[in-house]
């Protein structure tokens, strides 16, 4: 007889070979006829195969004197192994067994379905959950770029910037090129953003009052440091002043005191309509005339404090002497600049009466003294007849022509002096004369720039906008046609063909660039450039909140708004800015250590509510949204929401203060708008705590109900002892409806901290007193909500005392819920499983808890009773029978529900009433 070792060894080569033949088997082409009379064959021949190896009575006989029953584990290899079951039914059905087939087809038809059933659910399963991390993911990378977003570097750098794109970097790690930021700049920037936070705080609330606000000239004098020393940082706060300055001459913005207008006042979004509609109206060119009469001002105010210090630096040299009228200071000026040892340093230049006219002239347009010029002109006209017979004529012309102007006979006499004596020059030709030619008769305008003269930036700008006409067709007047166009919009598309590099090569000077494009109405990429250098980051926001206080920005739809940056359609003529994206990214910095200003700089993206169409909802919308993820950010709720007070009365939050700011009609449409979105975010990320607060804050009272059945239905499945804190009490002095300091509920606290040690069904429990006590409360709680809510308090309540082991109290309370059907009354048994299709889901989702804790309590006491030494006694006797009774009860109401339980229930429900009986 071979060994168990052999017979095994054997057994796997012959397996190893049924493999190896059954993979070396040749594929087959058959019909389904004739694989199925094959398959036929097969079956007969193998069952005729078994039937003639049964026959080994002596092998039987062995095997039986071992323990083994052969004929049996034969039967289980052939139902096993014989490829008839592959063919047939489980029971074999003859041909005319019509019952039988259609009870097969039957349930192989329920079994598909359940297959079936079983895929799409494992297949809705998946589509949700790729769904709910695919909205995961986009809300997570939406925080991620608007971090990002903060920090962003152009891609459209120009030279300079690419040349350059590190400076930021230098300058925060301190290279020797650029100033070393460092904890004192860091505090002159955080002691400058909020000087800035009260001049914006100050700002909203001269809008809610209705009042207008000179923002500029405010932020202007925020902008100035308190401290001065002539080091980097305050030297970097003196340019940003003087930015501040340029743009309130850009925006016309006079006679302020600390933000109130003393005259005439600017309003709210003043120039909106002309910077946002088209561009050819008429107050569209208004608009560009008044930006390039604004920034002429403001350059020629620049130049004469340049004067003036440098008169200052050198008294010996400028010899001013006499009275210091603005005539003795040009002249002082152009001693220092030409006049050495008596002689004038520059042969080129004209002199009449020892001074050099035409520099003399140019000096004191130059300095936005026309008058004292042409007053110099007069009283020297004689001598500059001997050098230009003609000019004092066109001069005093063209200063009196309201929009600098010649009449054209003189034009016309004009251009041709100009083209026989003035147009070529030479070395020795003065070339002041021609700046002053150039810009009488407003020539060569395709060579606008005089060598000499306009050598610096400010020099250029100012020549450039003093050439600039803005016409109101496309013909002009006077000979200065089309072809000659030159306006505001021309030199803008100068400047950006020139671009940063041009002005600031080094790359350490970008408020310089800033100004250029803010002269020459670019107000949306000057502040994308400035945004992109972080120690100017503040400035731009502000810059970006004055321009758009007075209409001067545009903002693209919410459609085009990018997720990292903020200019949109940066190539064309009118790209756009993303205004909202822009203030967001900047209250992230602070937003929770400082809510409410944060919240004062969210209020201004409504500035953009007047825009046409749906962009104007759009923002509104935009706003209102930054707002609820602040609240729920910060969970900041009694300061910015409200509170109520323990006899219902509401205390306004800040929010509720300035609905006018947030374009809320009324108290009912902000509850909706912005407390009610609240809760209901806070509802759907299942933060309870925040859902109850935020829908008591909402009045809507059924909600809270409705989020505390929930709750209660999640609790019954927990052990009561997490509702209780780390010492083993329950916090009652943290309760959500307790009367605190000033009359006012204590929900909030309870809401920040979470439900802290307190049980849920001692909230719910005071949150319905509380609603008792005010009949308007009470009246808007749905009366199956709050029976619900009653119902899983009772059950909670039981389920804490079993865990105490009070398993006769939990099972009276159990019963009066009215749930479970205890007595032995097949109608009312009956009654209540049909009831039970109405009763809320948050009760039937914990029947199988419900019923098994029930049926446990049965059994243990009938345990107790059982087990006791007086068990004879006919009281308990007749208390065990009850126990009995009512666990049949339980099991035939559980029966009646058989589909709406889990198998496991079913099965422990039926051990415990075995054990039970």
């Amino acid at each position: 007889m071979a060994s168990l070792a052999s017979l095994l060894e054997q057994s796997q080569r012959l397996q190893q070979s049924h493999y190896r033949v059954e993979n070396e088997l040749p594929s087959i082409n058959l019909g389904l006829d004739q694989i199925e009379s094959q398959s036929r064959k097969i079956a007969a021949k193998s069952l005729k195969d078994t039937s003639s190896t049964t026959g080994g009575g002596n092998a039987a006989y062995i095997l039986a004197s071992g323990g083994v029953n052969a004929d049996q584990l034969s039967s289980h290899i052939n139902q096993l192994a014989s490829p008839s079951v592959t063919f047939e039914p489980l029971l074999p059905l003859s041909d005319t067994d019509i019952e039988g087939y259609l009870k097969h087809t039957h349930e192989q038809t329920i079994i598909s379905a359940i297959e079936e059933g079983r895929r799409a659910t494992q297949a809705d399963f998946y589509r949700r959950l790729e769904a709910n991390s695919r909205n995961n993911w986009e809300k997570q990378k939406e925080k991620l770029f608007e971090e990002l977003g903060r920090h962003q570097i152009n891609t459209n750098e120009t030279p300079a910037a690419k040349k350059h794109k590190g400076a930021s970097k230098d300058f925060e790690r301190g290279s020797p090129s650029t100033p070393q930021l460092g904890a004192n700049s860091s505090l002159q920037m955080h002691s400058k953003m909020m000087r800035y936070d009260l001049v914006i705080r100050k700002l909203n609330q001269f809008r809610r009052e209705g009042y207008a606000f000179g923002l500029v000239s405010a932020l202007g004098e925020a902008s100035v440091s308190p401290s001065s020393g002539g080091n980097s940082v305050d030297s970097k706060s003196t340019q940003t002043t003087e930015t501040w300055r340029l743009l309130a001459h850009l925006v016309q913005e006079r006679d302020v005191l600390q933000g109130e207008f003393q005259r005439k006042a600017l309003q709210e979004r003043c120039y909106a309509s002309a910077y946002l509609g088209s561009s050819d109206s008429i107050e569209a060119v208004e608009l560009r005339r008044m930006i390039t009469d604004g920034g002429k001002t403001y350059l020629e105010e620049q130049f004469m404090n340049y004067v003036e210090k440098t008169l200052a630096s050198r008294p010996a040299e400028a010899n001013l002497g006499g009275i210091p009228s603005v005539q003795n200071k040009i002249r002082a000026f152009l001693n220092v600049k030409y006049l050495k040892n008596g002689n004038w340093s520059n042969s080129s230049l004209e002199i009449a009466n020892n001074t050099p006219v035409w520099a003399r002239i140019y000096y004191l347009l130059r300095s936005g003294h026309s008058k004292e010029a042409l007053d110099f002109a007069l009283e020297n006209e004689r001598s500059i007849e001997g050098l230009e017979k003609s000019f004092v004529a066109y001069f005093k012309a063209w200063l009196d022509s309201p929009d600098r102007r010649l009449p054209k006979l003189l034009r016309d006499r004009f251009l041709s002096e100009y083209n026989q004596r003035i147009r070529y020059t030479s070395s020795s030709s003065d070339p002041y004369k021609q700046a002053l030619y150039k810009l009488l008769g407003r020539v060569e305008l395709n060579r606008r720039n005089v060598a000499g003269v306009t050598q610096t930036t400010e020099d250029w700008l100012w020549f450039q906008l003093s050439l600039i006409r803005e016409e109101e067709s496309e013909g002009g007047q006077g000979g200065e046609g089309g072809f000659e166009k030159y306006g505001l919009r021309e030199l803008a598309n100068v400047l950006k063909k020139f671009g940063e590099s041009h002005f600031d090569p080094k790359g350490n000077r970008p408020l310089l660039y800033f100004q250029v494009l803010l002269i020459s109405g670019q107000f949306e990429l000057a502040i994308a450039f400035l945004q992109q250098h972080p120690q100017y980051q503040a400035d731009a926001v502000h810059f970006a909140i004055a321009l758009e206080y007075y209409g001067l920005l545009r903002v693209p739809p919410r459609s085009k708004i990018a997720d990292v940056e903020l200019l949109v359609d940066a190539s064309t003529s009118t790209p756009s800015l993303s205004f909202s994206r822009l203030i967001h990214r900047y209250t992230r910095s602070f937003v929770h250590t400082d809510a409410l200003e944060a919240l004062q700089y969210l209020y201004l993206i409504c500035l953009n509510a007047d825009l046409p169409g749906e962009q104007g909802k759009e923002q509104i919308e935009l706003a209102h949204e930054f707002v609820r993820e602040l609240v729920m950010e910060t969970r900041q709720y009694s300061t910015l929401l409200g509170d109520v007070r323990n006899d219902g009365t509401k205390i306004p939050g800040q929010i509720e203060k300035d609905l006018k700011l947030l374009h809320l009609p009324d108290a009912r449409t902000y509850l909706l708008s912005i407390v009610k979105s609240a809760a209901l975010r806070a509802d759907t990320e299942q933060r309870f705590s925040e859902a109850i607060l935020l829908y008591n804050l909402a009045e809507e009272y059924d909600s809270v109900v409705s989020v505390l059945n929930l709750e209660l239905s999640n609790s019954l499945s927990k052990p009561s002892t997490s509702y209780v804190n780390q010492t083993g009490g329950s916090l009652d002095g943290n309760k959500y409806f307790t009367q605190r300091e000033g009359g006012t509920i204590g929900m909030t606290a309870a809401a920040q901290g979470g439900t802290g040690g307190q049980d849920v069904s001692e909230i719910a429990k005071s949150i319905l007193e509380h609603y008792d006590r005010s009949s308007s409360m009470a009246s808007r709680v749905g009366r199956k909500r709050r029976e619900t809510c009653e119902v899983l308090m009772k059950l909670k309540q039981a389920m804490g005392l079993y865990e105490q082991t009070k398993l006769e109290q939990a099972l009276q309370t159990i019963e009066s819920t009215s749930l479970i059907p205890l007595s032995s009354d097949l109608v009312t048994i009956i009654r209540a499983s049909e009831e039970l299709k109405e009763v809320d889901d948050t009760i039937v989702r914990n029947l199988d808890i419900i019923l098994l804790t029930t049926m446990t309590i049965l059994y243990k006491l009938h345990q107790q009773l059982k087990d006791s030494p007086f068990g004879g006694d006919q009281s308990r006797q007749q208390k065990m029978i009850e126990l009995r009774s009512k666990g049949r009860s339980l099991m035939m109401f559980a029966g009646m529900l058989r589909y709406r339980l889990t198998s496991e229930t079913y099965s422990q429900l039926t051990r415990l009433d075995v054990f039970l009986h």
